[in-house]
């Protein structure tokens, strides 16, 4: 096999708000909150204080440099002809920045590969500009039919492997000291300091699949890391990178119970000082299980509860918690030192001002450390978007942030759902006892990630 000089390339825009090509499924989002200036400053902060590159673009890269190939990771354009091949990371919300920076480099006459999830699922747009797109699972897609990036040309394809979705045990651990060259990944709600993502599982079963984009990447079969590979990774980042603060990336980190606690007994067995944040569903917890993630090094959640209208909760096909499990949930995490934040979304179908607007109350009643509030979006590629492609409003992929209403919905206008985001945000981060909550669970991360403590 020759060897290779892969030059990986993730774009982002350079805007006012945070571009996050990794979350929503690898499709991203722009944290767009608009409104006034408090909601505009906090999306700015978040911009300076969160960035992390794909999770599958990092394991993408670890595969193809096992298998003996030069690689290098950059943010930007190289204008140079020593690279044989250029792989571009995808998503929806830097799609036609994405294409015309591979555009440029289109006169060295070399191969363009772009891979995720978005470009997977969408990828006619890709093909029509004249380049390569691998369809399914990058890293174990490559790891597994090795042979794909030999094959590559100049050429615009879709190639589509023998192996879309392999086992992951198999799959070489994330090198990110390849990343660490480049970019140095940071979450702000981690605490200072370097921060990496990674994962347990993959794969999400749940019947949303009808609107979310993770079935996507993923797929709906529950593949699981072993515990051991997991924590070997995290013992690794800590004591040779220097790295004590950890996100899980899984769908749904508590998927599987015994899984869960297997990772957190082997935190503990080896001493490992580290704080680590998950996403993971209200219905799947219980005190033992809070209370031994914490003891792991546990101190944020995301959690989506999404709307309390029970017409757009069965319209979505949406499994949620009862609210009284979700406040029970909540309040044993926050009362264990693990912070909550609690996502929402508004205009879903049914949404109207009068059933929105009950949402927000209700959201800022809960006693979460962290709230969000995002647009329902209807995704190309989703099952969902068969109903909506008729009404879409949004005039390039790009504008699909999250955080902008794409199509003309029955109840809402684009000018109600700002409205809505600025309320939301205003009532809960402008209030002090928020901020003084939020300072201060910060302050015992750093604690515990200098000293130990807590």
């Amino acid at each position: 096999m020759d060897k290779k000089k892969i030059l990986f390339i993730d774009i982002y825009r350079e805007l006012g708000y945070r571009i996050n090509k990794d979350v929503n499924g690898g499709y991203g989002t722009g944290n767009n909150y608009g409104g006034n200036g408090f909601t505009r400053f906090l999306a700015r902060y978040q911009k300076e204080s969160i960035f992390w590159p794909p999770l599958y673009f990092v394991s993408t890269i670890s595969a193809v440099h096992n298998l003996g190939h030069q690689c290098q990771y950059s943010t930007e354009l190289i204008f140079t002809e020593s690279f044989d091949i250029f792989i571009f990371s995808s998503s929806i919300v830097t799609c036609e920045s994405e294409i015309k920076a591979a555009q440029q480099l289109k006169y060295l006459g070399k191969p363009i590969l772009f891979v995720g999830s978005f470009a997977s699922n969408n990828p006619e747009k890709y093909i029509e500009a004249g380049f390569n797109v691998l369809i399914g699972e990058p890293d174990t897609s490559i790891w597994f039919n090795p042979e794909i990036i030999n094959s590559l040309s100049s050429e615009s394809q879709k190639i589509s492997p023998a192996v879309l979705e392999g086992d992951v045990n198999q799959l070489p651990e994330p090198n990110w000291e390849i990343i660490l060259k480049h970019k140095k990944p940071v979450m702000g709600f981690l605490g200072s300091g370097t921060s990496i993502p990674l994962s347990s599982s993959r794969g999400c079963p749940y019947s949303c699949f009808n609107y979310c984009v993770y079935p996507l990447q993923q797929g709906r079969r529950s593949r699981l890391e072993s515990a051991q590979r997991v924590v070997n990774q995290l013992e690794y980042y800590r004591n040779y990178l220097g790295v004590k603060s950890f996100l899980f990336r899984d769908p749904v980190f508590t998927l599987n119970r015994g899984h869960v606690i297997q990772i957190c007994e082997e935190i503990i067995r080896r001493k490992l000082k580290i704080v680590w944040g998950a996403e993971l569903h209200l219905k799947d917890l219980d005190k033992e299980l809070i209370k031994i993630m914490s003891r792991a090094g546990l101190r944020i959640v995301f959690v989506g509860i999404e709307s309390i209208n029970p017409e757009s909760i069965k319209e979505t096909r949406r499994q949620n918690a009862t609210n009284e499990q979700q406040l029970r949930s909540i309040r044993e995490l926050e009362n264990q030192g693990i912070s909550v934040k609690a996502m929402f979304i508004i205009g879903f179908p049914g949404d109207n001002m009068k059933n929105a607007i009950k949402t927000i109350e209700y959201a800022s009643k809960l006693p979460v450390t962290y709230l969000q509030f995002s647009v329902f979006t209807p995704y190309p590629g989703t099952p969902i978007y068969s109903e909506y492609k008729d009404r879409i409003i949004a005039s390039k992929f790009e504008d699909y942030t999250q955080w902008d209403l794409v199509f003309k919905h029955e109840n809402l206008r684009p000018e109600d759902v700002k409205f809505l985001l600025t309320k939301a945000y205003g009532i809960f981060y402008t209030s002090a006892f928020r901020l003084i909550k939020i300072t201060y669970r910060l302050l015992k991360i750093e604690a515990r990630k200098r000293f130990g403590f807590f």
